[in-house]
This record gives C-alpha cells, sequence and structure tokens, in this order.
C-alpha cells in the first residue's frame, strides 16, 4: 500500500472493469493492474462508475477487489468503490470491502433522491461511525443531480475518517472557492482528467485519473512533475489531447483507447453500448503517439 500523502500529488486510477460475453474477465484485470504498479500510480479504485461500478453485482465486486488486494497490495493503495443512494446498503458495502482488505473507501454522495443537506450529513455521518479504514467522498454533481457546495464539506470535516474529497467534472469555480481551511483539511483530488494542471495549480494534492488506465505513466509522470513545474510541454499537450478525445462518453471511450492501445477487448455492460465510428477515430486520432512512442505504460524519465 502507498500511503496518502498531501507533500506530493498522487495519481489513483479507477479501474475498468474487462468484460469477456458478458463475464468479467480476470485475466485482463490482473493484467491492468500490472500496467498500474510498472507505471508508478499510488492506487486503484475498484468499482467506481468509471469501472461501471453500477452494473456489478456484490460477488462481482468482491471477486475484483479480491483480485486486486491480492495482485496489487504490496504496492498500490486499494480503494473500494462502495457508495449507493441507500446508507444501509452503503454501510454494508463499507463492511465487505474492510474485511476484505481494501484500504480506503471511495463513497458518493447520495443520488436519485436529492437528499436534503441534513439528510447527506447523517448519511456520512453513519457511514464514518461504521467505517474503519480512511473515506472519500465523492462530490460529483454531475453524476448526483445536486450541488451542496462548499456547506457539504464544512458539514462532515468534523468527521476524522473522512481524509478526502473527489471533485467531479468542471468542478474547477467550486475548488477555487473552497476556504483554506478546507483546503488544508482534506485530501483534494479531481477526476477531470482535462483540468488536472490547473486544479493542482489551485491546492489540489492529485488526481482519481480515467486517462490513466490508458496512459498511466504519462499522466503519473505529468501529475508528478506539475510541482516541480517540469513536465514537457509535448507531453502536457499530448495528454491534455487525450483527455479532451474522451468526452463525455467516458466509460466508452476509455475502453475503446485501451483496447486501441494494450490490445485488450471494449466490451462494455448494457445499458452502456459500444463506442461509435466518430468516437473510435477520434479516440485513436488522440491515443496514436502514445501507441507510436510506446509512453503508455513505461515510466518516463
Amino acid at each position: 500500500m502507498t500511503p496518502f500523502h498531501r507533500a506530493r500529488r498522487q495519481t489513483f486510477t479507477p479501474l475498468l472493469t474487462p468484460f469477456s460475453d458478458g463475464r468479467i474477465d480476470v485475466r485482463a484485470f490482473e493484467a491492468a493492474i500490472d500496467r498500474q504498479i510498472v507505471a508508478g500510480v499510488d492506487g486503484v479504485v475498484v468499482g467506481d462508475p468509471i469501472g461501471e461500478g453500477p452494473s456489478l453485482s456484490q460477488d462481482e465486486r468482491d471477486e475484483l477487489l479480491k483480485a486486486c488486494i491480492a495482485r496489487g497490495s504490496q504496492h498500490l493503495t486499494v480503494i473500494a468503490a462502495t457508495g449507493t443512494n441507500c446508507t444501509a446498503e452503503t454501510i454494508e458495502r463499507c463492511r465487505r470491502a474492510q474485511d476484505l482488505g481494501a484500504d480506503a473507501l471511495l463513497v458518493t454522495v447520495p443520488y436519485y433522491s436529492k437528499p436534503m443537506p441534513k439528510g447527506v450529513l447523517n448519511h456520512f455521518h453513519e457511514v464514518a461511525a461504521a467505517a474503519s479504514i480512511p473515506v472519500i467522498v465523492d462530490d460529483d454533481p454531475g453524476r448526483t443531480a445536486r450541488d451542496y457546495g462548499s456547506a457539504l464539506l464544512e458539514r462532515i470535516a468534523s468527521l476524522d475518517i473522512i481524509i478526502g474529497i473527489c471533485h467531479g467534472m468542471d468542478r474547477l469555480s467550486h475548488f477555487a472557492g473552497l476556504s483554506a481551511l478546507m483546503k488544508d483539511r482534506f485530501l483534494h483530488l479531481s477526476r477531470d482528467d482535462r483540468a488536472i494542471l490547473q486544479f493542482l495549480d489551485m491546492g489540489g494534492h492529485g488526481a482519481i485519473s480515467p486517462l490513466a488506465n490508458v496512459i498511466p505513466s504519462p499522466v503519473q509522470t505529468l501529475i508528478a512533475m506539475s510541482e516541480r513545474s517540469s513536465a514537457s510541454n509535448s507531453l502536457e499537450r499530448a495528454v491534455d489531447a487525450a483527455a479532451i478525445a474522451l468526452g463525455r462518453d467516458e466509460v466508452v471511450a476509455v475502453k475503446e483507447a485501451q483496447s486501441f492501445i494494450h490490445q485488450s477487448l471494449a466490451d462494455v455492460r448494457l445499458p452502456l453500448v459500444a463506442a461509435e465510428p466518430e468516437t473510435v477515430i477520434r479516440v485513436r486520432q488522440a491515443f496514436a503517439p502514445f501507441a507510436r512512442c510506446g509512453l503508455s505504460m513505461r515510466r518516463v524519465a
């Protein structure tokens, strides 16, 4: 396990779930974990929306988490995405993940029901009481359809077991508006690959990067070197272009890019469907530089 740090910027990868004929391809999943280890990322997330977590059964989530811990726990922080819109189910998932050996939990703000702020606060109080390992709150209004603003952070700041916040897409202005106290209280991570350098410049601590599924080493290098303002312009431009190419069909596009770079299957599970031809073309054009120079997995000096 790599400990959480604020002193240096960190990269965590929300792992894709590989499917073959509708079933999880465990060997392909283990190969993906190996790529993350070789690239030197700090950790991985299992069962995140990028990994099609909402489409997985509990047994499948357990299978993936067990495989990840067995394969990568000596080298990676293993974070289990356990949040749902039901407090009781979230607590049960948190307990199962803890029992299996996860290092931390990623728990989303409840979705669908759009609870009042007091309900969200009570939800996280219950989660915190049940958790025995660090909790990161996944605050992504694009998925939950409700923006609780900085008030959410202020309300949960007293819960010591909650160590971090994962900020969703298009959240730069929200992050910029946080008080110095709130920025210092939590580990702040972004899942918006298109704006990661701006986020880091504003005081962010790292990323939960979908893009790192495909090009883990360039992403990890860019984030680590941003502390010293020493990332090359060409690397920054290539990573930015790749992030933009993923667009809004994130899971499908990331799987298509991974298929292109790593010769893996791009199968998804309904309600997701295969990438449209224009998405395939856009993704392959953007990721071609990484395929040509072989920088997708090996560490960049």
